[in-house]
């Protein structure tokens, strides 16, 4: 027989009473699952109520952007507006002083000055008037109205204008209505010849 099986007891690691105790201590101080289970449902509602806080302050933040916004928009054109209100007194006045005299070509010349008024103020809010006539057709800018065979203009080349466009800055505001050039369709005659 093998000498190394007979001897169980020295195989057996020995253990004393203190050992035990220590081990018992350590499972002791672990938390029970009853004790990690209340950690966890205070965590999660401790987490759902940041959630429920956050998720108002994004609604309020929301609602306090979009009337921001619409507060901007109604008052946005102010300053504009402010311009405006002195083009419209000159016009009554101007009006006023149209019916209160013969004298034609003074109220020509008021005209004149308060529609130049006008023009400086569309002007500096970033309007520009398109000069179309001569210039190649461009459906992004031009809409066209009519198309006129014109010997004398390359083929797409805008010849009148109906209405004038604008751009904002350099955004087309309104395009501009436009009668568009086309090359002489051949007659019957021509096209035998060729």
């Amino acid at each position: 027989m093998d000498e190394g099986l007979g001897n169980t007891e020295e195989m057996k690691p020995k253990t004393s009473d203190n050992d035990v105790k220590d081990d018992v201590s350590v499972t002791n101080d672990a938390p029970s699952l009853e004790d990690q289970l209340r950690m966890r449902d205070e965590e999660v509602a401790q987490i759902k109520d940041r959630l429920l806080r956050l998720t108002a302050e994004f609604d309020n933040f929301r609602k306090r952007t979009a009337r921001e916004k619409e507060e901007f928009r109604k008052f946005a054109s102010e300053e504009l507006l402010l311009e405006l209100v002195e083009v419209y007194d000159n016009f009554e006045r101007a009006l006023e002083s149209a019916k209160n005299t013969d004298d034609v070509s003074s109220v020509v010349k008021g005209v004149e000055m308060v529609f130049k008024q006008f023009v400086s103020i569309l002007e500096k809010e970033g309007l520009q008037k398109m000069e179309c006539v001569g210039t190649e057709f461009n459906p992004h800018e031009h809409e066209a109205m009519m198309h006129i065979e014109h010997p004398d203009h390359e083929e797409n080349t805008i010849v009148e204008v109906y209405r004038p466009g604008y751009y904002l800055h350099s955004r087309v505001l309104r395009p501009a209505a436009v009668t568009v050039s086309k090359l002489p369709e051949l007659s019957l005659e021509d096209k035998d010849c060729k």
